[in-house]
């Protein structure tokens, strides 16, 4: 993954893939159901403007993770396998990238011949770190937690 320039002079370090964005978005809108059973895709679909058929790919890989669990039959549906607190955005964001560091000379220092001695891998490795320690600590829980407070700040009333 190379910098990325974007409006506002900010620069983009990460870039995250559709993939990794629906699954995210899929997760949040079980959580916010947990614990009240199954959930058929083509609503989780609806509610977060999902393609249902690449939605069902998603599911795929987090239920093949163990993250989600899936129910055939009339009141079938898809549910988080574990309660939203003990599922993490670096588990939904391995089950559905796999990893993928800000350069490719992090995993293979043989990519780059400057890679022995580059003071710039040291600093990618850094920025490495810190995305996977925000990745590994935030939990679905606390996601879900903030995007309803998020929803209902932005609610209005008559």
């Amino acid at each position: 993954m190379a910098c990325i320039g974007s409006p506002a002079g900010k620069v983009i370090i990460m870039k995250l893939t559709m993939k990794g964005d629906y699954g995210l978005r899929a997760m949040l809108d079980m959580a916010a159901y947990y614990g009240q059973g199954p959930i058929e895709s083509a609503d989780i679909a609806r509610r977060q403007y999902i393609p249902e058929q690449y939605l069902d790919q998603i599911l795929m890989a987090l239920r093949k993770e163990g993250l989600v669990k899936s129910v055939r039959g009339p009141k079938g549906g898809h549910m988080l396998a574990k309660p939203p607190s003990q599922i993490s955005m670096a588990q939904v964001m391995q089950a559905l990238e796999g990893y993928v560091p800000p350069m490719e000379c992090l995993p293979n220092p043989d990519f780059c011949k400057l890679s022995p001695g580059c003071a710039l891998r040291t600093v990618w490795q850094q920025i490495d770190e810190m995305t996977q320690h925000i990745l590994t600590s935030t939990t679905i829980e606390e996601l879900a937690q903030k995007h309803q407070t998020g929803v209902l700040e932005t609610m209005y009333y008559i």
